[in-house]
């Protein structure tokens, strides 16, 4: 893959929206037009140069280019927006709205990340070694299909509503999750390691979805009702993925009882609360 480095001209407390930088935007183009590409700071356009320097090698297709921002991104919004192929490695934290409505492609975070990220989520793989924000894969306000497609892995924390709309697509969370995770789910996955947020699956409808819980849950909802407890063997395949593809070391969880709840039963949900069976 072809490299080219994006470096932040120092912090900002005024955002930088800057949805231009993806694969898709730099393939076959020069450094030059990059550089002039225009970003919004605060209210105003500017072009890019002003505010993150741009060098390296452009490819011809967007699969074989590598975009890597070298520094502190956090102001930054919109990387990665609607991108379709090819990678971006940010080395720190990202702003809001980084890898929204993507649908293919990669991108890695090593730091933490802003709220919604991975929102409305198609295709293609969001990993944050840091924590996350809220609203993670989840939909934008008035609509009512969030995530989509692809996956989301945290290796830390997140925040609230995550998965908010989700239909398709998994989250990965190895840490905690703050209150209504899964909150009008109606399919995908969501597997959590740490504890649990309170409200967890409300007015959640099902469609074959599932929120698995191998960390500690201090309560469901009233509306969800216990069906029974049973060693899901289809759970073997998630456990391989996470430990084989994503590098996560969840072997211990392998062919462990878990207690099945199905709700929300305030909207006439059949959506499925999985958690892990105490020794």
């Amino acid at each position: 893959m072809k490299k080219i480095v994006l470096t932040p001209r120092g912090f900002s407390r005024i955002p930088i929206e800057a949805d231009v930088i993806s694969p898709d935007n730099f393939a076959g183009k020069t450094i030059s037009k990059i550089r002039e590409m225009e970003i919004y700071y605060g209210n105003k356009v500017y072009p890019m140069k002003e505010y993150i320097h741009a060098q390296g090698k452009i490819a011809e297709n967007p699969e074989k280019q590598l975009i890597v921002i070298d520094g502190d991104a956090s102001h930054i919004k919109h990387i990665g927006e609607g991108m379709t192929a090819g990678r971006i490695v940010i080395q720190g934290d990202a702003g809001m709205h980084t890898g929204a409505q993507m649908s293919g492609g990669d991108i890695t975070i090593t730091g933490n990340v802003s709220d919604w990220c991975g929102a409305e989520m198609k295709g293609g793989l969001i990993r944050v070694l840091g924590n996350a924000g809220n609203l993670v894969g989840a939909a934008y306000r008035g609509s009512a299909e969030g995530m989509t497609g692809g996956c989301v892995l945290v290796n830390g924390n997140a925040g609230s509503e995550i998965g908010s709309f989700m239909r398709r697509g998994m989250i990965v969370v190895t840490g905690d999750t703050g209150p209504f995770t899964g909150v009008h789910m109606n399919g995908g996955e969501i597997l959590i390691f740490g504890k649990t947020g309170k409200r967890m699956g409300a007015q959640a409808k099902g469609n074959g979805g599932f929120i698995a819980c191998f960390g500690s849950v201090d309560e469901l909802l009233p509306t969800y009702r216990y069906d029974t407890t049973f060693t899901p063997t289809f759970m073997r395949l998630y456990i391989r993925l996470l430990s084989d593809n994503l590098g996560i070391n969840t072997a211990q969880y392998l062919d462990k009882p878990m207690r099945r709840y199905r709700g929300d039963l305030a909207v006439g949900g059949n959506a499925e609360i999985l958690v892990l069976e105490k020794a």
